[in-house]
């Protein structure tokens, strides 16, 4: 653990109880003992100087100071680069079994803001009342994947929408990118999209296996994204969602 993620209803007190997964994550899995120190963070991504200060058999209760600067003590070390990091927001079409599981793990590790699942045409796997469901597996997976990496960016699992509630839901607050498995007529180099991109958040919407049909493509075109081609080999889903994103943070921290 290169950091622990505090739980939601943490407000900021001076001293916290945790229960559950989270008391047995630190006594059980990590074997932490009583007068350990070690790193949090909080859900707004604030950094924490964390003291184990007792342990019981259902809970544990931690002393919690702000670190002003850098964190007293780390369980592992954090991340070199502070940022800023860029506020990416992927759109993410569902596709099949773990790949999605997959592609939030590793965003996530990445520093994406916000996953939104999307349903597409081409999408086969179906949250039809499993959405508490997945969003709860995609919330522990997320949770997981920031103690491990140290992300300071809190990532943040959005309710499911339709491709047609993307640009809705975008609202136009910055450049939204649309990556796809054709080139059109409107093509435009990524680096040249994204030069005056660092100060604003970015979208990006990424296909399922068999990714987006030409009538989804050329209705978000006209609703504002700017259409997107890799130009590697052909690449599965999961591939393809984390090479849009690493791709996307290296040109954006570049021009910063």
């Amino acid at each position: 653990m290169r950091i622990f993620v505090l739980p939601k209803d943490f407000k900021g007190s001076t001293h916290h109880r945790v229960t559950g997964k989270d008391a047995h994550y630190l006594s059980r899995v990590l074997r932490l003992k009583e007068g350990d120190s070690f790193t949090g963070r909080d859900v707004k991504g604030s950094l924490w100087n964390l003291t184990l200060e007792s342990i019981s058999k259902s809970n544990c209760t931690l002393t919690c100071e702000p670190a002003e600067t850098e964190p007293l003590a780390l369980t592992d070390a954090l991340p070199a680069f502070k940022g800023p990091f860029p506020e990416i927001h992927l759109y993410q079409a569902i596709c099949k079994g773990k790949k999605m599981d997959q592609i939030i793990r590793q965003a996530t590790e990445l520093g994406v803001k916000r996953i939104i699942p999307v349903s597409s045409a081409y999408c086969v796997a179906d949250f039809s009342g499993k959405e508490q469901e997945k969003t709860t597996r995609y919330q522990t997976i997320v949770k997981e994947a920031l103690q491990q990496s140290g992300s300071p960016v809190v990532t943040e699992i959005a309710s499911p929408l339709s491709i047609g509630q993307v640009a809705q839901d975008w609202a136009a607050r910055g450049t939204a990118l649309v990556f796809h498995q054709v080139e059109t007529g409107k093509q435009e180099s990524l680096s040249s999209i994204l030069h005056d991109s660092q100060d604003s958040p970015v979208a990006l919407l990424v296909g399922a296996e068999g990714g987006f049909s030409n009538q989804e493509v050329s209705l978000l075109i006209e609703q504002g994204f700017h259409p997107v081609l890799l130009k590697t080999n052909i690449l599965r889903a999961e591939t393809a969602a984390i090479a849009a994103v690493a791709i996307v943070l290296h040109l954006v921290i570049d021009n910063v």
